[in-house]
């Protein structure tokens, strides 16, 4: 979910459909020099500029669609002292490297 209209906030929620681990994975693919792990349920990720976002995570209840399983965890983005056009950049890089497919 990319932020189309209006600005980024500093602190952002998000439902996503992964484990933890499955989430860890994707957002080191996508930014190798992550810190802290989906285990402790809180990953950090600092930018050459010295930006940092925090990702913290948080297991929900499976979600049941017939007899389709879904796992389901929270996940709050708080960006330190970005501006806005920061917050931005890091959210478009973040959703396409993670990007699954599907319509």
């Amino acid at each position: 979910m990319a932020f189309i209209n209006g600005p980024v906030p500093e602190l952002v929620e998000r439902l996503v459909t992964a484990t933890p681990a499955q989430f860890e994975r994707d957002l080191r693919a996508a930014w190798p020099a992550v810190t802290g792990s989906s285990a402790q349920g809180s990953l950090q990720l600092e930018h050459d500029d010295g930006q940092r976002l925090r990702i913290d995570l948080e297991v929900l209840p499976v979600r049941r669609l017939g007899l389709f399983v879904l796992p389901q965890l929270r996940a709050v983005y708080r960006f330190d002292g970005d501006e806005e056009t920061a917050r931005r950049r890091w959210l478009e890089i973040l959703d396409r490297a993670m990007q699954k497919g599907g319509g």
